[in-house]
């Protein structure tokens, strides 16, 4: 099974490398190492195209500095994670590339353990930032599609959404942000979107979730818990009723 997160190599070592690719932990914390590569204008191509989501720089002295290698994927493409690696002594190079935005810093050689650690926290990191990424591309898709002529109540519907993205929203937490009560609110949001703000919020929840099931990087039990569903069941019937697929039929489209 190929891994949800892909990995880019920076270093021009290829024993190194060799070695890295031959370690049973990406198989087994969902990373697949997509490539290696020495050129800084390569890497940064492969980053801002979306074809890695974590890379390792190396810091050696015949490479581009690993800062400099970390600040450039960090301002071309601010959702993926950067992992250096170096001589364990070097430690004012290790504070610079945390200053600078690493997550992590290895030292060479790299042991499966320790890289086993430094993994952990990159699929933290990446759950967090790619599925906010998603998040707010499902916002703006389905705002985009509502027919509704008043641009004030999208823009502050847009607005409520997005703040809502680590709770479950409901029509009486909705009505408390707009600041109207519950019952004036639900006539209010029907009489301008069409339908119940549930009906609205459900539609819109199992949109998010096709879309992180299609990204192929999260499994259908991972989704449901995201999404704060009871349990992986009602989860699936809620999707199907909406959708009339399977989320796994979705996720493996």
């Amino acid at each position: 099974m190929s891994g949800k997160y892909r990995v880019l190599i920076f270093d021009n070592n290829l024993s190194c490398y060799d070695r890295l690719r031959k370690m049973s932990v990406w198989h087994e914390k969902g990373f697949e190492i997509v490539g290696k590569t020495s050129n800084i204008t390569d890497a940064l191509n492969i980053c801002k195209n979306s074809q890695a989501e974590l890379v390792i720089c190396f810091n050696r002295s015949s490479l581009p500095s690993t800062e400099a290698v970390i600040s450039a994927v960090s301002e071309v493409s601010p959702s993926t994670v950067c992992i250096a690696a170096g001589n364990a002594g070097d430690s004012e190079t290790m504070r610079r590339c945390f200053i600078i935005g690493a997550i992590d810093y290895v030292s060479e050689p790299v042991s499966e353990l320790r890289l086993c650690e430094a993994l952990d926290i990159a699929e933290v990191r990446l759950t967090q930032s790619l599925s906010g990424s998603d998040y707010s591309q499902t916002v703006e898709e389905f705002i985009s599609e509502l027919d509704i002529s008043d641009k004030r109540f999208l823009e502050r519907l847009t607005a409520f959404l997005n703040e809502s993205k680590d709770v479950i929203a409901t029509t009486e937490s909705a009505a408390d942000w707009f600041g109207f009560n519950k019952d004036y609110f639900g006539r209010l949001f029907k009489s301008k979107v069409g339908m119940t703000f549930g009906i609205f919020y459900k539609s819109f929840r199992i949109r998010y979730a096709s879309r992180l099931l299609s990204s192929g990087r999260y499994r259908v039990y991972e989704v449901s818990e995201m999404l704060g569903f009871s349990s992986v069941d009602y989860f699936s019937n809620v999707f199907k009723k909406l959708t009339g697929k399977t989320p796994s039929q979705v996720k493996s489209l």
